[in-house]
């Protein structure tokens, strides 16, 4: 079978320092080589084959043009992406993902990390193989105590000198949703004039939720769930399902009737879904403040009164 060529060119481009990366990839099509890089014996080697060997080590990036001008850009560590999520069971240490350099290829490596939860307190909550460069979690992770770890990696030789410049790894702690709403106050107390049109402010109601409150599991939603007494109407107040504001729904509020309302507010987080999310409560007390919307008024309509005229003689002012 004749053995046909694949080239790839891949290209990055950086808008902020207009600096510009390619990279030829080579790919050998119908043409097998030994694991060791060599061609079978019996044929004759040629710029295919060397392709194809090139495609078996990392690549070097080429800068081809930037602010500094032309300049061949330096080999690299490959670092993945390391995320981990919380509260993970294990077992424990479990691997995260294998750092290596492109010289492990030509001299011994040993590798090692440093940083806060390597080498600095938290200690030992990430560890690595100095040999493989395999690098584990050692016990579960919690995003409400530490959402990011910033870990630098290190290769030197048998020797201890350094073969790389040292490379940042950023570990991110997935969240997941295991904290439930909490309201800043348990019991709430507003007021509201008697006779107020609907749609009149009341309160607030806070509640927080120590998940990430960009995902689902930190977005809380609010719901009236009980309203007492439910007089004149069974749901003579509202709340705004995102901020947590209370207002009247209803006409009617009279004081001289009711003069106090005591309202159950519900906050669940995963954006108020009752079948996935965790949700408290917390009380208002709501009470109905009077204004001067009734006149005096007598006990009775008619005063009696049984008094007789006495004369009285008439008096000289000197």
């Amino acid at each position: 079978m004749a053995s046909k060529q694949l080239i790839l060119m891949v290209t990055a481009w950086d808008p902020q320092t207009l600096g510009r990366w390619e990279a030829l990839i080579r790919f050998l099509v119908g043409e097998k080589l030994q694991h060791n890089g060599h061609k079978p014996k019996g044929r004759k080697s040629g710029p295919v084959d060397l392709a194809q060997q090139q495609s078996d080590t990392l690549l070097p990036w080429r800068q081809h043009q930037s602010a500094k001008g032309l300049r061949r850009q330096k080999r690299d560590w490959v670092i993945p992406p390391i995320n981990v999520p919380e509260n993970s069971r294990g077992p424990f240490p479990q691997q995260l993902v294998r750092i290596r350099s492109d010289k492990d290829k030509e001299i011994h490596i040993r590798y090692s990390i440093t940083g806060v939860g390597a080498d600095q307190p938290p200690m030992e909550v990430f560890s690595i193989d100095p040999v493989s460069g395999r690098m584990y979690v050692t016990r579960p992770m919690d995003r409400e105590e530490r959402a990011s770890y910033h870990l630098r990696a290190h290769a030197v030789d048998m020797n201890g000198n350094k073969v790389e410049n040292p490379i940042d790894l950023y570990i991110y702690v997935i969240d997941m949703n295991d904290n439930r709403p909490e309201f800043i106050n348990q019991v709430y107390n507003g007021s509201v004039d008697e006779g107020s049109k609907p749609g009149t402010y009341v309160m607030t109601v806070t509640a927080n939720d120590a998940d990430d409150s960009t995902t689902a599991n930190g977005m809380v939603r609010y719901r009236i769930v009980t309203q007492t007494p439910q007089s004149p109407s069974q749901n003579m107040f509202t709340i705004n399902s995102e901020t947590g504001d209370i207002v009247t729904v209803a006409a009617g509020l009279d004081r001289e009737k009711v003069q106090q309302y005591i309202v159950i507010v519900q906050a669940t987080d995963m954006e108020g879904n009752l079948n996935y999310g965790l949700s408290n409560t917390a009380t208002a007390i709501i009470t109905v403040t009077d204004v001067n919307d009734n006149p005096p008024e007598f006990t009775t309509s008619t005063v009696s009164s049984n008094t007789s005229a006495q004369q009285c003689p008439d008096t000289a002012w000197l």
